[in-house]
């Protein structure tokens, strides 16, 4: 019974977090980046914002992780819109930037958004931000490369995450 119900749990754990089963990129107002992760969330965010809307919104909370993301801002990319943003502490992380896109959304008029963000996240990136805004939201992966441990923290991270999201309710 032990070794079931673990094959199921890193079955659910890998269906959830490495492979998501992200939305496919559709039409969209706008590319909006979330923090973190810049090595594999920049890149497909750029990608993404070029080939479809020509607007990026980029999250850049602080901290050194968030440097990248916040060179966008000062960067000028040739084709692009840029609109930056820092998300509140309170609430904190994927909470309070999932607020700030329900405005940026309805400021603009948004009907439809692509949120870029990596593959562990994907799930609860997706709850909280359908729950701040009625526009179509479409989830990408990055996948990035990380050790065995590194991913299992992740995991371990977006599983508490992801419940808390699904208890808490609100936007």
């Amino acid at each position: 019974m032990g070794v079931g119900l673990l094959a199921l749990l890193v079955a659910v754990s890998v269906r959830l977090f490495v492979f998501p089963g992200d939305d496919p990129p559709e039409r969209s107002d706008a590319v909006i980046l979330l923090a973190g992760d810049p090595e594999t969330r920049i890149p497909l965010a750029l990608d993404l914002a070029r080939e479809g809307p020509g607007v990026l919104v980029v999250s850049t909370p602080p901290g050194e992780v968030n440097d990248p993301a916040r060179a966008l801002c000062d960067e000028p990319q040739e084709g692009l819109e840029i609109r930056c943003f820092t998300p509140p502490e309170d609430p904190p992380g994927t909470r309070g930037e999932a607020r700030v896109i329900g405005e940026l959304v309805e400021r603009y008029d948004w009907t439809a958004v692509t949120v870029v963000t990596s593959s562990y996240h994907v799930q609860r990136a997706g709850v909280l931000i359908r729950r701040c805004t009625d526009a179509d939201v479409t989830v990408v992966a990055g996948r990035p490369t990380m050790s065995v441990l590194r991913w299992s923290g992740a995991i371990l991270h977006e599983f508490g995450g992801l419940a808390a999201a699904v208890v808490e309710g609100d936007c």
